[in-house]
């Protein structure tokens, strides 16, 4: 009877160290940015929604630049850029980070009261920040720093726009 006593109280031990251990993993995982994290490394993608009012940028197109920063420097100095700024040099920031090396930017030009269906945004697990610029005809910085790796809505008004998450 010792036998399956013994028997019974290693099985019991296994299952409370799979139980804890799977708790642990899904606490570590929604914790601290590591579950979009984990989803990058698989190809995982954020959303982008994008509302784009009959008036924006005084009814005229709005270049947007939405930027994944990798390197801490540079978003240093991204962060201090108007968005007019950004769009006369964005070129000569490619030649100097190359390949991908201290950002990427997804870049796009949209209409006032035009449809924009949801645009995936890929999810960096080295990005350091993010920032959206929109190239309006009002003055302002036109510059927002947000949350990288995650779902987006976007309100593109007449002078200004809002980001809020999703």
């Amino acid at each position: 009877m010792g036998n399956g006593q013994s028997s019974s109280s290693r099985r019991w031990v296994k299952l409370s160290s799979l139980l804890l251990l799977s708790v642990f993993l899904v606490l570590t995982l929604s914790s601290c940015g590591l579950g979009v994290r984990t989803r990058s490394l698989f190809g995982g993608k954020a959303v982008l929604d994008v509302s784009i009012a009959d008036t924006a940028n005084n009814n005229n197109p709005v270049a947007v630049d939405y930027v994944l920063v990798y390197d801490e420097n540079l978003l240093k100095e991204l962060l201090k850029m108007p968005a007019k700024d950004w769009f006369e040099r964005r070129l000569q920031f490619k030649r100097d980070y190359p390949e991908d090396s201290g950002f990427i930017s997804l870049e796009w030009e949209w209409t006032p009261g035009q449809r924009v269906p949801p645009q995936d945004l890929p999810l960096e697990a080295r990005a350091r920040g993010a920032i959206v610029f929109a190239l309006y005809y009002s003055k302002g910085d036109h510059r927002a720093r947000i949350e990288p790796n995650q779902n987006l809505k976007i309100t593109f008004l007449e002078n200004s726009f809002m980001i809020e998450p999703r």
